[in-house]
This record gives C-alpha cells, structure tokens and sequence, in this order.
C-alpha cells in the first residue's frame, strides 16, 4: 500500500479513494431493556438512532410530554429564556450569527461534548444538530461539557515513512503534560508550544493529507486567545468558528455558564431536597443496569452513591481556583439547615426555604473558590428535562444515559424525554489493498505446508518422485493407535528430505508474510476512526457528513 497518490503528494479531499455509494445507516438493537448501540466500523457509515425520518416526531412528542409537566413548567420557562439569552451572548463575542427565532417558546435541539480536539464521530453531531433544526424551524444549541476532567495534551498522528512504506504513530502536544482537571480550570501553560502545533501536526500528517484544517483552525484560535487563556474555551471557539465555513448554524454555551443560574439552583436543590429518596432511586437503578448488563465491576457504569455517617453523596462535583481538582460533594440535612461539602476542607451551608429564595441562597454560597457542578447524568438529565425538547446523545452518552432515564424515572415518577443517538466514522483517504483477510491465513498455511506437506508444491518445484512415493505408501498404511511411533518418524524423515528442496520458497513465502502483516497494520492504522478532526481535510469531511445526512434523508434513515 502506498498512502501517497501518483504524483507524490500528500492525498487530500480531491485524492481521495473512498466510496460514499455505500453509506449504511445502523440504528440500535434492543438486548432486554435497552438498546445497544454499536459505532460505524467502515468511512462514511453512520449510527443513527432512531431514524432521521423521526426527529420531528420525537421533537412534537417530547415537546408534549414535557409541557404535560406541570412541576417543572415555571423552571423550563425561566431556564430556556436564559439559555437562549446567554448562548447568543456567548456565541456572537466571536462570530456572527443569524437572527434567532422571535417565538415566544421556540423549540430547542440540544447536543454537547468536551471542549477537545474529538474525533470526526463526535463532530458529526453538530452537522447533524445544525441541519434537524433547520429542518424543525428549532434552535440548535451545542452545550460545551468543561466540567469534565481534562485528559492530557496531546494528540495522535499518523506518520508515514517513505524508506520503507511503513505508517507508525506520532504523539504531538499542544502545551505541556496537563489533564486532571476539568477544561473550565485548565489554562494555557506554554504558548510557544502551542504556536508551533499545527506546523509540526501538518509535516507529520502531509504525506497522507496535504492540506489538513488544522491551520484553520489554529487561525481561529489565535483570536481566541485574545479573549482567554483557557484551551477548553479557545478549543470550543476555535471549532464553533471553523464551522461557519461548513454553513453550520448553531448556538453554543458551555456548561459552567448555566450552573451560575437561579434555574440550575432551583434544579440541584430538587435533588438536594430529597437526596435520600434520590440516593435509593439511583443505587437501585444502577443495580438493575448491572444485572441487565451482567457487570460484576461495582465502578462500573458509574459507581453508587455513598453514605458516611450523617453525610450523602451527591450527584455534583466541587472545585474552584485555589484548589481545582474534582472532588465528590457530601450533603447533610439538619431540619431546614443543608450542609454541602466536598469531604475535605471546604464546606457552605444554607437555610431551606421556599423554592426561589432557596436557589438564591444556593447561588449565594457559590463562588469562584466553591463551584458546584452536575456529574453526567445529572448533566442531560437537566439537558433533557429543562432545558430542550430533543438532545443528541453520541454512541456512549445513549448508552449511559439508558440508566439516567431509569434513575430519572424512579425518581421523578414521569416519563423522560426521548433522545437520538448520532455517530459516524470518518477514515483519513488512503487506497485499500481489496485483499482478503484468509490471505494471510492462506500464506502461513503455504509456509506450514513446506515442513509438513512438502509434496503439494509439486507444480512448482522439481521434487524427488521416489521420496513423494515412499511418503504416499506410508499414508495408505497408517498404523493404528499406539503403534505409530516408527511410522511417524519415518514420515518427518521423508518430509525433512522433501523439504530441502524447499528452502527458497519458504523464504519467499516468509517475507510475503511480513510484507502483508505490515500492509495490514498499515491499513488498521489509517483506518482508525479516533484521529482528531484538524488532521482531516476540511472540504472532505464536510463533504463525507453531507453525504451521510443526504442518505439518511433519502433512504429514510
């Protein structure tokens, strides 16, 4: 396999081999209780979860289902208004948008990831939310998770060495070893480093891709780190901006934004309120994923929640500037008095009162150095519950959050808003050998066949008539059990004679096996659907999602 085309350059979207006429679109498998979803092994398939076809129809139905909600009305009103409100003002300090919808509760489609430089699968979504909602006359907004912990500064890189036509991988960073906090506490350590990425990812990327969109990228991240210094922000910046080009329309507000809101109070303390009935709602699902899964691990999906003592835990995060790690909150009630904790230093306390006041006091004890923050399923469950009327899951939000709706369910005691898992996998452009994977199988055969079956290269090699003969009288009179020993070394004797003949063969045979083994790990390489975005060319991704969503439209999907 060679990665390079004819002329020796880097392949890009006008070189590229791969074909679109065979996009499949897979939806999930019931197993039990729960869908299985199961992300697109080959470029240009898709997962999508239920059908595109049904996005208006889940819109309509959830749209229904949630206003049948009588308890949350007044907090999805106020919630939204103040999404809508703040996701515009986030989003026009660094691009333009176009007018948003003036109806007085327009419908809101809703997906979000972490500020990192994801893979094209999780980028699909936001192809996908921008065109379901202008399909549904609905505002799409993208929420930005930068609660989550950061997980190092780097990414991988294909490289490919032209001595020996060989791909390997390459680890470029973008700032000094970081991670281990979440994005929102993450700043830039090293700006020279940072600079220098996306010409050190295009020199090692460009015999593959010759124009990557890393540098467009970067361009729309120099700005915005004229406004901050944190990657998650100028990442998500950066990525939303890039978009423009793509003629996405869509919204985006990051996580931490939201959770400075009376509507997020009033929310958590739903939650607090009752964190003993919620605790046995929550283990007790947790539980049920369990045995329908058949998982023995007790950290896995997610661990229970704890008690120690007087203290609960509790389904949100505590950290702040002095000290941002990601800690556990703890919750005590005493009567109307409500403790929260993080289990070690840092500790507020408020006083139970109506609902509105309550929040403010929530709001109140919140600060730069004591920031309350939701865990994952809490995240979409507010997501789904108040905030939009559809959410796109990728492939392991829908998974866990199949056990969100169980806890939200027993908890709530109301069904939960139905979401879409969205998925795709985009390859980087390379030409496929078309061979079958039973060569290799057949080439170590050959070579096992030069020791133990000798005589079957007749056809190609001259080979002692009178030795093959000797061995096929043996054959017509194989002794029975326990009287084979001498007969059995008479046979290695023969074929050890045979095989002598055979020694050039053996090795060409061996060095086609290494030249395949290393063509094959060639192609699992290229192959590998989690390289970031900003290593693939821009028009041939666009061009790669415009044509999965055109399939799922035409065929239905």
């Amino acid at each position: 396999m060679n990665p390079q085309n004819r002329s020796g350059k880097g392949l890009d979207s006008r070189s590229e081999t791969h074909d679109h006429s065979k996009t499949q679109i897979e939806i999930g498998q019931r197993k039990g209780d729960y869908l299985q979803y199961r992300a697109p092994s080959e470029h240009g398939n898709a997962t999508i979860s239920p059908p595109l076809r049904e996005s208006n129809r889940l819109l309509v139905e959830n749209r229904l289902t949630l206003s049948e909600q009588t308890s949350f009305q007044s907090l999805r009103d106020s919630a939204r208004s103040h999404l809508i409100k703040t996701a515009i003002g986030f989003t026009r300090k660094y691009r333009d948008i176009d007018t948003v919808s003036d109806a007085s509760s327009p419908p809101i489609i809703m997906s979000g990831h972490q500020p990192t430089l994801f893979h094209p699968g999780v980028w699909f979504k936001n192809f996908a939310l921008s065109k379901i909602a202008k399909n549904n006359d609905a505002i799409p907004i993208n929420l930005v998770i930068d609660n989550d912990v950061a997980i190092g500064s780097t990414i991988r890189v294909p490289l490919f060495d032209a001595s020996n036509n060989q791909v390997s991988y390459q680890s470029i960073d973008f700032d000094q070893a970081g991670g281990g906090v979440p994005y929102e506490q993450l700043s830039l350590a090293d700006p020279s480093r940072f600079d220098s990425f996306p010409s050190r990812v295009s020199e090692c990327i460009r015999p593959l891709v010759a124009t990557p969109c890393v540098n467009k990228l970067w361009m729309h991240a120099s700005f915005a780190r004229q406004r901050s210094e944190n990657i998650g922000t100028i990442f998500a910046e950066a990525r939303h901006s890039l978009e423009t080009q793509c003629d996405l329309e869509t919204l985006e507000v990051p996580l931490s934004k939201l959770c400075e809101t009376a509507a997020f109070a009033e929310f958590a303390l739903i939650i607090l309120d009752e964190l003993h009935y919620f605790h046995r709602c929550y283990n007790a699902s947790v539980q049920d994923y369990r045995l329908a899964h058949k998982i023995r691990s007790a950290s896995h999906p997610v661990p229970n929640l704890r008690t120690s003592e007087d203290w609960l835990e509790a389904p949100f995060w505590i950290y702040g500037n002095d000290d941002p790690k990601r800690r556990p909150a703890w919750v005590k009630r005493s009567g109307a008095k409500l403790s929260i904790s993080d289990g070690g230093s840092r500790e507020r306390s408020m006083t139970l009162t109506d609902p509105c006041k309550s929040a403010e006091s929530l709001l109140a004890m919140t600060d730069p150095q004591f920031k309350i923050r939701p865990r994952a399923i809490l995240t979409t469950m507010y997501a789904r519950t108040i905030l939009s009327d559809l959410f796109l899951h990728g492939i392991g939000g829908g998974k866990y959050d199949q056990l969100g709706d169980r806890i939200f369910q027993s908890f709530f005691q109301i069904n939960p808003a139905k979401f879409v898992v969205i998925s795709a996998t985009a390859t980087l452009p390379y030409s496929k050998q078309h061979r079958s994977v039973g060569n290799l199988h057949t080439i170590q055969r050959s070579i096992r066949d030069t020791i133990y079956q000798p005589e079957t290269f007749t056809d190609e090699i001259d080979l002692p008539v009178e030795i093959i003969e000797q061995k096929r009288a043996l054959l017509r009179q194989i002794p029975e059990k326990g009287h084979r020993k001498q007969w059995h070394s008479e046979i290695e004797r023969l074929n050890g004679q045979l095989a002598c003949y055979l020694d050039s063969k053996q090795s060409e045979l061996r060095a086609s096996l290494q030249q395949h083994r290393s063509e094959t790990n060639t192609e699992r390489i290229l192959a590998n659907r989690e390289y970031s975005f900003c290593l693939f060319n821009l028009n041939y991704l666009n061009q790669t999602f415009a044509t999965i969503l055109s399939e799922a439209e035409t065929n239905g999907a």
